[in-house]
């Protein structure tokens, strides 16, 4: 593999809301979300502002601190897990707000929580061939409002966008991504307004789930459903297992690795897969306190956030894992 990590940068919205404020309008409890999810606070954009806006500002930051002009950069991954537009994806705007030229290669990718790492796979295979020479990866996600709305899920999310600009190098040391569609029912959104009573037609296995789940209709209309236990169940379990097969391909012991970057689901996951997995505490790092889960923008954001303060830095070894609907699980190591 040949991907290496030339520059970060990541944005949040300027708005910082409590989490009693998304409680009150939830109609939980207070102080509800900071202990069963570990979650004090979390960005939330503005109303005009959008998915890309952030997006643009986190790559703007990336490029500057990897000294790479816009003009160099030949190929764009962006992803987003709940765009405000079906169609373009937001990868366009942009490309367009950062003034990319027409040669290069721009693409939306859709992975959610896993999204980072599947980027990096898809960037690792344009890279390593040749076909590029600097790729530019964001995650920018828009989860508060409109995306999903004040219904329960409300207390998890956070707005946030993070970016790493990529060029040829042996930075990539091992990156896996496994499916498990077999229980993509666990855990949907529809695209739109959506009578449950389709759902048979569409996804056969939800009815049964639907008793063990939580349902949600946010105001825009969209239909979602989680079953929380299971996914709870399989991101720790996967995650860390992942984690073990990383280490294991390696040659790595477990205090080999100097920063573990996992997506931030919610601190009682990361604490699971701590307990379970018999991990070095003091090397996980964790920002869900203060951002709320950011959905693919978490292991980016936690890489850039790290790097700004010094505390991750140039020939440190970096493992990433995620666990995202589908289900999808990445696991990547990083030399940097």
């Amino acid at each position: 593999m040949s991907v290496s990590v030339l520059g970060c940068g990541h944005a949040l919205p300027a708005q910082v809301v409590p989490s009693s404020e998304v409680e009150a309008l939830a109609g939980f409890p207070e102080g509800w979300a900071a202990r069963h999810l570990g979650i004090a606070t979390r960005g939330r954009m503005a109303p005009e502002e959008t998915s890309w806006d952030l997006g643009t500002r986190a790559c703007q930051g990336a490029l500057e601190a990897a000294g790479v002009a816009a003009a160099e950069v030949d190929l764009l991954i962006a992803h987003a897990s709940c765009p405000e537009l079906f169609y373009p994806d937001p990868a366009w705007y942009i490309a367009r707000d950062l003034g990319l030229g027409e040669a290069t290669r721009v693409m939306g990718l859709r992975a959610q929580c896993a999204g980072f790492v599947a980027a990096l796979d898809l960037a690792d295979a344009y890279l390593s061939t040749g076909r590029c020479q600097r790729a530019l990866v964001v995650c920018a996600e828009r989860m508060v409002e409109p995306a999903l709305g004040y219904d329960r899920s409300a207390l998890l999310f956070g707005d946030a966008a993070a970016a790493v600009v990529l060029g040829p190098g042996p930075g990539l040391r091992y990156l896996e991504l496994r499916q498990q569609p077999a229980w993509a029912d666990r855990c949907v959104m529809t695209a739109g307004p959506m009578d449950p009573a389709s759902w048979p037609g569409i996804c056969p296995e939800l009815p049964e789930h639907w008793a063990e789940g939580e349902r949600a209709v946010p105001d825009h209309g969209r239909v979602a459903f989680w079953e929380g236990g299971h996914i709870f169940r399989n991101a720790v379990e996967g995650m860390g297992e992942a984690t073990l097969r990383a280490l294991e391909a390696t040659g790595l012991g477990p205090d080999a690795v100097d920063h573990y970057l996992y997506h931030q689901a919610n601190a009682k996951i990361l604490k699971s897969i701590l307990r379970n997995f018999s991990l070095p505490a003091d090397r996980v790092r964790s920002n869900v306190e203060r951002v709320g889960n950011v959905s693919s923008a978490s292991i980016p954001l936690l890489l850039s956030e790290g790097v700004a303060t010094g505390e991750i830095r140039a020939g440190q070894r970096v493992l990433l894992g995620a666990f995202g609907s589908g289900y999808v699980l990445g696991t990547a190591i990083l030399e940097l």
